[in-house]
């Protein structure tokens, strides 16, 4: 059974993490990503924060949260937020969404655009681009119904090297099965 975390420490996998700077770091993400970081996550800054350090030519996490708090160092900032993110994308991943979209939304979009016959749709926390590239099939799809129509799919997400991947639209054959 775990234990609680200690006033002074929070250890997990030999690092330590003092409750404040867990604090720091909690709020660091919430400003910059919307991400809620709860103390049942004490071991994910711990493990992704490390990789962080050791890029910068850090001794560890301390050394990190130090070089934040002295100057809030925008690259280093960056960097800390998007190791904190999950980059998890599917294809046709959560289907209901997609048909959803098929079903009710694109007929209503239709109807109340008709006059322009152009949309744009934004795809927040698309990651590596698989979602906004189902999109993109499900647009495909009805064609027919899209004739002298023009839409932009706007794919974003907190991760610059995400987005990157997702520019660049090539995946394994494990990620399109």
């Amino acid at each position: 059974m775990p234990t609680a975390p200690s006033r002074d420490l929070i250890r997990g996998q030999g690092i330590e993490l003092k409750p404040q700077d867990f604090q720091f770091i909690s709020q660091l993400i919430k400003e910059r990503s919307g991400l809620v970081l709860s103390q049942d996550k004490l071991s994910l800054p711990e493990s992704r924060l490390m990789a962080v350090a050791r890029k910068k030519g850090m001794k560890g996490l301390e050394d990190l949260i130090a070089a934040l708090r002295a100057n809030r160092d925008e690259e280093l900032a960056r960097d800390v937020t998007e190791a904190m993110t999950t980059n998890e994308s599917f294809f046709f991943r959560d289907i209901k969404p997609f048909e959803l979209f098929r079903v009710n939304v694109l007929p209503e979009l239709l109807k109340n655009r008709a006059d322009k016959k152009s949309f744009r749709i934004r795809c927040a926390a698309s990651s590596s681009g698989q979602e906004p590239y189902t999109l993109a099939m499900v647009l495909k799809e009805e064609a027919a119904k899209l004739a002298g129509w023009r839409y932009e799919i706007v794919a974003t997400d907190i991760s610059t090297e995400m987005l990157d991947k997702a520019k660049v639209g090539l995946y394994s054959q494990f990620e399109v099965q």
